[in-house]
Order: C-alpha cells, then sequence, then structure tokens
C-alpha cells in the first residue's frame, strides 16, 4: 500500500517538476534567443511554470513526508 501511494504522489510530482523547469526554462530562452519574425513565449508562461514547479516539489515533499524516502 505504501509503494502504491509513493507512486500516486511522487510520479506526478516528478512530472510537474520536470515540465515546470522545462517550460520556464524554454520561456527564458526565447527571451533570450530571437529567431526571425516569431514573438518570443509571453511571461504568463513562466509563471506557469514556475507554479508547476512548486507544486510538483510540494508533491515530492509530501510523499518523502507521509511514505518516506525509498
Amino acid at each position: 500500500m505504501k509503494s502504491v501511494l509513493g507512486a500516486l504522489l511522487g510520479v506526478p510530482g516528478t512530472i510537474l517538476v520536470a515540465g515546470g523547469l522545462g517550460l520556464m526554462g524554454v520561456t527564458v530562452f526565447s527571451r533570450i534567443v530571437r529567431r526571425g519574425d516569431r514573438e518570443p513565449i509571453r511571461w504568463a508562461h513562466l509563471a506557469l511554470g514556475l507554479f508547476m514547479l512548486v507544486l510538483g516539489a510540494a508533491l515530492v515533499d509530501l510523499e518523502v513526508i507521509f511514505v518516506g524516502a525509498s
């Protein structure tokens, strides 16, 4: 039961952390490196990436607290 609960919290948490870091990285990269006449990604995506990162880190933290680091 502990492993199922750990997976239910840890897997989405890890996905959110990776997605948040990726979204923030792409947003900053698109602002620094301009290509042709394309508009860079909006700053709202940076906030969304930060929100995903914080939510994912909280889920992973909850997993460690409730299930334990395994």
